[in-house]
């Protein structure tokens, strides 16, 4: 709002100052000061409230009838009155409120001006969080999982999963928030026995703060990370195109030279990562219109965490909803009767097996010996654990 107009305003407020006179130097100076005596709590509720009653205004409200809703307003000097609407008005637009004057030029209906919130322009101020910051809410949350028997830990999850609604759309931001999907894992960072814990904790730590940092400067970072499946370790050599947070844990998203293609690297399951050295000279640049959120938010049906190979399932009526998702570039699914047999490149068995297993017998693996002996392996074990 700029001078002239918040100007026009000020003649109600006029005609109520020359019916009372003009008072002293003095007073003056102790009414204008008067405000500041109800303390910040007062102030930012009148901000507040200043605000809902210009949003639920259907036309729009004159200075005049702002002030008899304020006493903050009511002084006896009425410069100050409007000089302490004045100011509460120029914060407001600094935190992004647009209140506008509506001038009787630019509204026939109305005879004297009036102030509105443009609805149209109106946003809460973008929330933007630092490397460091997400750093920071990481290993607090990380210290409210470890504390068992509490709530913290789906309240922390619950924050998270707001926030990453706000961080921002940039091609370098090194860590990004992620809605959690389905997973078996109960954890945000896996805390080892307390007798490794605090060992362990720093050290994925330190793993974590060099992902963070070979993503900031596009650097190449060389680890050693174990499978889940098998649990084989290998030396991989990886360009670091982002940090995910998904299923209750972080996920290093970046091209991995061994396979000679895009994986995602569980964190936690990193024993060593070193960055290449100097940061200020990128190995690599992430390809032209990769979207790390479109990779992570596919189907884990077609993710590739272990060695690919052919997999034919049989998806009974019980299984239809699980016919329906997506089995990756190249599958084919062709009915037969109530059932519908579903042909893919397999290269997540853990989550496959998961899923196998979940049906009850609605899933039937046709074709894929890796797969069969993984299911064979998962059912002797649970009935070792059972006998």
């Amino acid at each position: 709002m700029t001078k002239a107009r918040a100007k026009k305003a000020a003649p109600g407020a006029t005609a109520g100052k020359k019916a009372s006179g003009r008072p002293s130097a003095a007073k003056a100076k102790a009414v204008d000061t008067s405000d500041d005596a109800h303390g910040r709590g007062d102030r930012s509720k009148r901000l507040l409230d200043l605000v809902m009653l210009l949003l639920r205004a259907r036309t729009p409200v004159t200075y005049r009838e702002i002030r008899e809703q304020f006493p903050g307003y009511q002084t006896h000097n009425a410069e100050a009155g409007l000089r302490a609407f004045e100011r509460d008005k120029a914060d407001l637009l600094e935190l992004g409120v647009p209140i506008r004057y509506i001038t009787p030029e630019e509204d026939d209906s109305l005879e004297d001006g009036g102030y509105v919130i443009d609805l149209k322009r109106f946003r809460l101020p973008e929330v933007r969080l630092t490397a460091d910051e997400v750093s920071a809410l990481v290993l607090a949350a990380s210290v409210a999982r470890a504390i068992p028997g509490g709530t913290y830990p789906k309240i922390v999850d619950l924050a998270l999963r707001k926030l990453a609604f706000d961080l921002p759309e940039k091609p370098d931001t090194p860590t990004e928030l992620f809605d959690s999907g389905q997973g078996p894992s109960p954890v945000l960072v896996h805390f080892p026995e307390k007798s490794q814990q605090a060992v362990n904790t720093k050290h994925l730590g330190e793993v974590f703060a060099t992902l963070e940092a070979a993503t900031r400067f596009r650097k190449r970072v060389t680890m050693t990370y174990q499978a889940a499946g098998n649990g084989m370790t290998s030396r991989r050599d990886v360009d670091p195109y982002g940090l995910v947070y998904r299923e209750s844990a972080w996920y290093l998203v970046g091209w991995c030279h061994l396979r000679r293609e895009v994986r995602s690297f569980r964190v936690d399951r990193i024993a060593e990562a070193d960055m290449a050295a100097k940061p200020k000279s990128p190995d690599f640049e992430r390809p032209p219109g990769f979207d790390v959120r479109a990779f992570v938010n596919r189907s884990p049906w077609t993710f590739a965490t272990e060695t690919v190979e052919d997999v034919v399932l049989r998806l009974e009526a019980e299984a239809a909803d699980a016919a329906n998702e997506d089995f990756g570039a190249g599958s084919e699914k062709t009915p037969d009767g109530t059932a519908v047999i579903v042909s893919f490149r397999c290269g997540n068995p853990e989550f496959a097996v998961s899923r196998v297993l979940a049906a009850k017998g609605a899933i039937v693996v046709e074709k894929g010996d890796r797969l069969k002996a993984r299911l064979a392996a998962e059912l002797e074990a649970v009935a070792a654990r059972y006998a």
